[in-house]
């Protein structure tokens, strides 16, 4: 019975589709042909844009990460340069200043406030070379300076007694818990070390050891370390040739560093969470030779890229491996191929059921194409209407098309005789203005040469008749004429100036811009040269980052980053050592330099007004007029660029100039945008 029944609901079922399928209206050959076109150009398109976009983000997947790698690398190069520095710093103090005694080094690091400026550093000190017999006299000498119970440790007994070179750490500062148990250790006793050691005092310059366990480690926190040596002969400069180095070593200045505190505090911050990295001592990728990883595994996720970079650090080779982390791959594009080809699939569906619909279309429109030919009388009298109000729009549109460019003509034509007019009219201006100047000079001189012969005149009837000569008389010729007669030819110089500047600004407007090559490192250089005697004089490091070349107008770069760099000089603070860097950004095809200082900075109501011709901020005990930097936003803006300011007073400012690689010939230019410029 069950058999029975679930027959017939089966033909029951197989019915209901015969009249189903019996209502729909059946499509012939002919016009299955345009679904089946639609599928397969949609499958095809389909799979084409998702690979094309899978592709074109991998690319920029890959543009990225090396973008990630490569600031990681440079903060880490940038930040050891910096510590080489402080040891250089110190070095160049004892050669000037002798190495001292405990109290003038301990001192020396608290003025340069190395917990502050340079973190993630142990500490600096001192480890003098000791020559045979003298530890005695050196253990004294540290005990008479307050260091109780000295002793260089281990002794030449227990360690290789034939070795070249023996040491003892005699200055180490701060002096924490973990750097006084450091006082005393003769560094050169370990074979690393002394390597490190001997090659500093052979080459004569900073050089890095390999991974070692510092002496500062106690029992919690146990980490892998360093040291910097940077040795110090005696008289100061270094020897030419390596037996004179070693005849005149007198010790090494030192830093030593905890890696898992110097990556963490200094070498980690503010790059993200894309990338995870670890370094490696050398060009082993060994556990022995691991210094860091900010993880004990590298997940870098299902799009994960992954990179080994090598650099030097003091002389010391270092390895750099970086992968990318999840977080990457949630930044990154190809996490929508999936969708697009989702997409794709699902718009070929909706596509190809359109299609057949259409094609069932066809098949009732060639049934109802009798009705519509007895429609097409009415139907083609109402195109001819449309179209004929189309004709009539199009040329309406045309003649205010032709009215337009005549407006647009006419107005350049204007703006171009407007500025030629200004032009003319500032040079007419500043020339009639310094005629009736120069005569006020020259009765100004003449003033002061008759006030010579008056006040002679006062002083030989002050001796003949002492009663004519009043004190009135006097102070007016003696005092108060040469007061007025300087505020008059200061006035007149101050004005002779501010003439210059316009008839200056003038001759700028008007002449052609003429691109060339221009190396822009080569140019800052050239600047940093001119600049030399300043730099000294102002305690002044001029920092050229990797700059590129470009095509643009010589002349005009060179007034740009010379008043840049000048007022980045200029408007140093006294209280500290100047810094001022020059690096640039490529933008496509434009290019981003930036000039930065740490000097007095600008406040933010300040930024546009500095700008201003004849303006000027802040205090001025500086001389200038006002002009330099409204000159300098002319010359980029000719130059086809922009230039923008960030600063907070007290901390330095970083002007940023934005030109393109190459600018259009003069010639070639678009008229308006030649009026702009100008």
């Amino acid at each position: 019975m069950n058999d029975i029944n679930a027959a017939r609901r089966h033909d029951a079922r197989e019915a209901k589709s015969r009249g189903l399928l019996a209502r729909l209206p059946r499509l012939s050959g002919r016009n299955l042909l345009a679904p089946a076109a639609v599928f397969v150009i949609g499958l095809a398109s389909t799979m084409l844009a998702g690979f094309a976009y899978d592709r074109i983000a991998a690319e920029r997947d890959e543009q990225r990460f090396q973008s990630l790698v490569a600031q990681r690398v440079i903060s880490i190069d940038e930040r050891m340069r910096l510590y080489v520095g402080l040891l250089r710093g110190v070095a160049a103090h004892f050669a000037a200043e002798g190495t001292g005694d405990r109290a003038d080094f301990a001192a020396l690091i608290r003025r340069m406030r190395i917990e502050d400026e340079y973190p993630g550093v142990q500490g600096v000190g001192f480890t003098a070379v000791v020559e045979p017999g003298e530890e005695a006299a050196l253990e004294a000498s540290l005990r008479a300076q307050g260091v109780e119970g000295f002793a260089v440790w281990p002794s030449a007994d227990e360690t290789d007694p034939q070795r070249d070179l023996r040491t003892a750490i005699v200055y180490l500062q701060p002096e924490d818990a973990r750097n006084l148990q450091a006082i005393g250790f003769d560094m050169a006793s370990e074979e690393s070390r002394r390597a490190a050691m001997a090659r500093a005092r052979d080459r004569g310059r900073s050089t890095a050891s390999g991974r070692v366990t510092l002496i500062q480690e106690m029992e919690q926190d146990v980490q892998p370390g360093f040291l910097i040596y940077l040795p110090v002969f005696a008289g100061g400069a270094i020897p030419e040739t390596i037996e004179a180095r070693r005849a005149l070593l007198e010790g090494f200045v030192y830093a030593p560093f905890r890696a898992r505190n110097l990556f963490d505090r200094a070498l980690s911050q503010g790059l993200g969470t894309e990338l995870d990295f670890a370094v490696y001592d050398g060009s082993s990728t060994s556990p022995d030779a691991l210094l860091y990883r900010t993880g004990e595994t590298f997940d870098r996720g299902r799009l994960g890229f992954r990179a080994v970079e090598e650099i030097v650090i003091a002389d010391q080779p270092w390895t750099v491996v970086l992968e990318t982390t999840p977080v990457f791959e949630g930044a990154s594009p190809r996490v929508f191929t999936p969708f697009i080809f989702l997409a794709g699939l699902l718009a070929t569906g909706l596509l190809t059921a359109a299609s057949v619909r259409q094609a069932r279309a066809v098949d009732l429109a060639e049934k109802a194409q009798v009705d519509l030919e007895e429609l097409n009388q009415t139907l083609e009298h109402r195109v001819e209407r449309r179209t004929a109000q189309l004709e009539r729009a199009r040329a309406r549109l045309a003649e205010l098309n032709v009215n337009l460019e005549r407006a647009v003509q006419s107005r350049t034509a204007e703006l171009s005789a407007a500025n030629e007019e200004i032009q003319r009219f500032a040079y007419i201006v500043s020339h009639d203005l310094r005629a009736p100047l120069v005569n006020v000079m020259g009765f100004t001189a003449e003033l002061d040469a008759v006030r010579l012969d008056v006040e002679a005149f006062l002083a030989d009837v002050a001796e003949k008749a002492p009663e004519i000569a009043s004190d009135d008389a006097r102070r007016a010729i003696e005092t108060d004429l040469p007061e007025a007669l300087g505020f008059i030819r200061a006035s007149t110089q101050k004005m002779d100036r501010l003439i210059n500047a316009i008839l200056k600004l003038s001759r700028e407007g008007r002449r052609v811009l003429v691109p060339e090559t221009v190396d822009l490192g080569q140019l800052v250089g050239n600047l940093r040269d001119s600049l030399a005697h300043q730099l000294v004089e102002r305690d002044t490091e001029l920092e050229i980052g990797p700059l590129p070349t470009i095509s643009s107008d010589r002349l005009a770069l060179e007034q740009i980053f010379g008043n840049l760099v000048e007022n980045a000089v200029k408007y140093l603070d006294k209280s500290r050592p100047g810094r001022v860097r020059v690096h640039a950004t490529d933008a496509g095809p434009l290019v981003e330099i930036a000039v930065a200082d740490n000097g007095r900075g600008i406040s933010e109501n300040d930024f546009e007004r500095i700008f201003d011709l004849f303006r000027r901020a802040g205090r001025q005990d500086v001389p200038g007029e006002g002009i330099g930097l409204a000159h300098t936003r002319a010359l980029v803006r000719r130059l086809g660029g922009t230039i923008e300011v960030a600063s907070k007073a007290g901390e330095g400012s970083t002007f940023t100039v934005t030109l393109p690689k190459v600018l259009e010939d003069a010639a070639e230019r678009p008229a308006h945008e030649k009026e702009e410029a100008a």
